[in-house]
């Protein structure tokens, strides 16, 4: 085998060399430690607001729901008060007109709690969506930087 010995020069050369590129490995490493703590760190922030969306939809879902309850209790109560009106009627004629202002009675009813159950079904898709929405502009934003760089 055939080993050259190498100049003192060239040993501190390579000896420095050596060290700079252990630093850099060093810093390298560093710094892609500190990126996956951040991103782990955006996940966790990330699972919190999808709680907290979990809440809303559950307190929203419960609007909902009771609002629903309360139709639903507005409308017997209105069937049971028409067949108490009918009940009393002898007349034809007033039992036409009986049903004739009830009808017109629950079509304005049904179209004012048609509104307002649109209005609870949009609150409660805007807010589990804004989450979402909030994550896929995070995402497309970091996706913009990452090309702009």
């Amino acid at each position: 085998m055939n080993m050259k010995k190498l100049k003192p020069e060239t040993a501190a050369e390579m000896s420095k060399e050596i060290s700079r590129e252990a630093s850099d490995f060093a810093q390298k490493s560093v710094d892609q430690a500190q990126a996956a703590f951040e991103k782990a760190s955006e996940l966790a922030h990330g699972n919190v607001q999808a709680f907290d969306a979990a809440g809303a939809f559950k307190s929203r879902t419960l609007d909902l729901q009771m609002k629903t309850i309360e139709i639903a209790q507005t409308n017997v109560n209105a069937a049971f008060a028409f067949f108490r009106r009918a009940l009393a009627v002898r007349d034809p004629a007033a039992l036409f007109a009986l049903n004739q202002e009830f009808a017109r009675d629950q079509l304005a009813a049904f179209s004012k709690q048609a509104s307002e159950l649109n209005e609870l079904s949009l609150l409660l898709a805007k807010e589990t969506s804004r989450p979402v929405q909030e994550g896929v502009m995070k995402t497309f934003g970091d996706f913009a930087r990452s090309l702009a760089a």
